[in-house]
């Protein structure tokens, strides 16, 4: 897909459905979905990474550190420029049947339709490569405040919310999205020199 993209209504939507639609020889591999997104494929990574922080598996001690360590990784390969994360081959071989990917699809169709209420195409100058740089910087300095802010109840939310954020930004060009997530960054700078006072 073209980095420049046409405003939709139904950005994730239209993501999904141009993937599934591309399926070649009735197979749908992860490669293949990886190529077709380029560096939207991060977008999602950052979305469910950022999702299970927010959820109450996030609350058990360790794990926001874990995710904030496989953040980083991710995080640092979209800074150095790789077109999606790298993989081991044996990954990117990874199929499903396009029938099998078109019915996921009719099931995650709810799902998506509240998602795309909420994010757009817009302000796509927000979402340029340089800033879409930064926010690959930013989630990495995110996922280091989680170490810390982890003795905090809930500390670790906002740098959750802020790569959330962030995912859905990049996935559907949503400058919006991105301000919000700059914001949850503002936050969790707040709480961690709320951390740094006390001691």
């Amino acid at each position: 897909m073209s980095d420049d993209i046409e405003p939709s209504k139904t950005p994730l939507t239209d993501i999904i459905d141009d993937i599934v639609d591309d399926a070649e020889d009735g197979e749908l591999t992860l490669g293949h979905i990886l190529d077709d997104l380029n560096d939207r494929s991060y977008g999602p990574l950052f979305f469910v990474l950022g999702l299970i922080i927010l959820l109450p598996i996030g609350a058990i001690p360790g794990v926001p550190i874990v995710i904030g360590a496989v953040l980083i990784i991710l995080a640092a390969q979209f800074v150095f420029g790789l077109r999606h994360p790298w993989m081991p081959e044996r990954f990117r071989h990874l199929s499903v049947s396009e029938e099998k990917a078109r019915d996921a699809r009719q099931k995650v169709a709810p799902f998506l339709r509240f998602i795309d209420r909420i994010v757009d195409t817009r302000l796509t100058w927000i979402v340029s490569k340089p800033l879409r740089i930064f926010a690959a910087l930013s989630i990495i300095f995110l996922s280091l405040t989680m170490v810390p802010l982890e003795v905090i109840p809930f500390g670790v939310a906002a740098p959750g919310a802020a790569v959330v954020a962030f995912g859905l930004a990049i996935t559907a060009r949503d400058g919006l999205l991105m301000l919000i997530a700059l914001g949850f960054v503002g936050g969790t700078l707040y709480l961690l020199a709320r951390l740094i006072a006390f001691f």
